[in-house]
């Protein structure tokens, strides 16, 4: 289909020319629009796009820092509340329910942490697992940690 194409009609011997209606060209233009626009787009995503995560694959520093900041880090005996200013405001879970103060950072791709309370300096890398949870990985050991959205336990 030509767009605004003269066609040449005949009744009776006699010649008419038609075109075709403005709101018709203004519909076919609108389509096509849409669909080269579509495949510009998709073209993009494909050529731009980062590479699907393999599971278990090590976290980029600004993917740790997307995932921990303004959420909580809960272990199997403390939460932990990652301020996006850098500050952690932690809460241990056992007898004493001792509340503590920290910071952490992003090196390279990997958490800092620094608990000064508890004399205690730490830089880990972060892979997901199954099921949602995190393992935190540092020299001396592997531990499980899960991401909570927010800071429901107000710290």
């Amino acid at each position: 289909m030509w767009l605004g194409a003269r066609r040449w009609l005949c009744y009776d011997g006699v010649r008419k020319e038609t075109v075709m209606p403005k709101s018709r060209k203004a519909f076919v233009l609108a389509i096509l629009a849409l669909v080269l626009a579509g495949g510009v787009a998709a073209g993009i995503w494909h050529w731009y796009a980062p590479p699907a995560r393999k599971e278990g694959g090590l976290l980029t520093g600004a993917e740790i820092a997307a995932l921990l900041s303004g959420n909580t880090v809960k272990g199997p005996k403390f939460s932990e509340y990652y301020v996006p200013d850098g500050s952690i405001r932690g809460r241990e879970i056992e007898d004493t329910d001792e509340e503590y103060l920290g910071t952490w950072r992003i090196d390279d791709d990997r958490l800092c942490v620094a608990f000064p309370s508890h004399d205690y300096k730490d830089c880990v890398s972060i892979s997901p697992e199954k099921g949602g949870a995190y393992d935190f990985v540092s020299a001396e050991r592997h531990s499980e940690r899960t991401i909570i959205a927010g800071n429901p336990n107000k710290l």
